[in-house]
């Protein structure tokens, strides 16, 4: 009984001791950059989601670095989102036709209003041109990928630049 007793405590100690080292691998660090008008634009571990596709459908969206922490920073946010269709899981790459109706469709808002139902500064939507989105690795739910877009204001009609887009994002539904 002596000898059983001590294996189970080995054991439990074992478990416990592991516990921690699993439990900081269990998430892949995330990260999304690109240069946004010619300046950094960075999103952080919290402030990405990446949801694996329903039906084929990609959606991954980015805030401001520092966005999401408590209490929430005082300055506006930036936020990204791209949505695309006919995503299987496997490396893929969309170009200028796969954009619009036919496919992704990618959105920035710049200045995020802290008011419910606030106007941001801008609304950008992709528009025909220089548009790329690659998923080039696929490992289990982690994407890593790069983009770069055209996109244009709904107000003014002003053109955005999104280049040397990277990404690496972890979908973190149970």
């Amino acid at each position: 009984m002596k000898l059983s007793h001590s294996i189970l405590t080995i054991a439990s100690l074992a478990v416990c001791s592991l516990a921690p080292a699993l439990l900081a691998h269990a998430k892949t660090p995330q990260q999304l950059s690109a240069k946004i008008d010619g300046k950094l634009f960075e999103s952080d571990d919290d402030g990405i989601t990446y949801l694996i596709p329903t039906k084929g459908v990609l959606n991954l969206i980015a805030v401001t670095k520092g966005a999401s922490t408590y209490p929430p920073p005082k300055t506006l946010s930036d936020r990204l989102g791209i949505i695309c269709k006919n995503f299987n899981g496997k490396p893929v790459k969309y170009q200028g036709k796969d954009f619009g109706s036919n496919g992704c469709e990618v959105k920035f808002t710049k200045g995020q209003s802290k008011q419910p139902f606030g106007e941001p500064v801008a609304e950008y939507e992709v528009r025909d041109g220089k548009n790329m989105f690659e998923i080039t690795s696929v490992n289990g739910k982690v994407i890593e990928g790069k983009f770069s877009f055209e996109l244009k204001d709904k107000k003014t009609k002003a053109v955005l630049s999104i280049i040397d887009g990277t990404f690496k994002a972890e979908d973190r539904q149970l």
